[in-house]
């Protein structure tokens, strides 16, 4: 099986990394519109938090869904949009950019969003689920010992994590 991660900048996952600068993970320097790669060629591919910042989404999916064999999986994840740190910030009337998330993220969508985004680019949603991954994993664990995850886990988890199987054409 042969998987490439787009964007993976200092953490490649899988066999072959690529993102818009050269770093030791990198093995192929290109943008995520334009993968030089045959058609059909990898069985899955690695998307973690790179969609955010792209200002043609589908575009870069199109180009990911070309690159992908026939029922291939894209892995793929993305700020959560319900995490209570936003919802507060918004509350608070602070800046999300600030405190939240990066400038650089221009784009963010809820699961429902996420699905139709995938569907409209060749991707049926497989699965998903809310985690929280570097720095909030300490915010993460207070909310376990709270018991909070359990009962509001789109509230209390930072990203949201998915899997999408590619479509056959004649389905899109």
């Amino acid at each position: 099986m042969l998987t490439l991660d787009v964007g993976c900048g200092e953490n490649k996952r899988g066999d072959i990394g690529t993102d818009v600068k050269l770093t030791p993970c990198v093995d192929v320097v290109s943008n995520t519109y334009h993968l030089p790669f045959k058609a059909d060629t990898f069985d899955s591919i690695h998307l973690l938090e790179v969609l955010e910042h792209l200002e043609n989404p589908s575009d870069a999916l199109r180009e990911i869904n070309r690159v992908l064999k026939q029922d291939g999986i894209l892995h793929c994840s993305i700020p959560n949009v319900y995490w209570c740190g936003r919802i507060l910030r918004v509350l608070l009337h602070k800046p999300i950019d600030e405190c939240y998330t990066s400038h650089e993220h221009i784009n963010s969508w809820t699961i429902y969003e996420t699905r139709h985004l995938l569907g409209y680019n060749g991707f049926r949603l497989q699965d998903y689920s809310y985690a929280n991954s570097g720095s909030y994993r300490g915010v993460g664990r207070l909310f376990d010992i709270l018991g909070l995850n359990k009962i509001f886990k789109a509230l209390t988890n930072h990203q949201l994590f998915f899997s999408a199987k590619k479509m056959s054409h004649e389905m899109f």
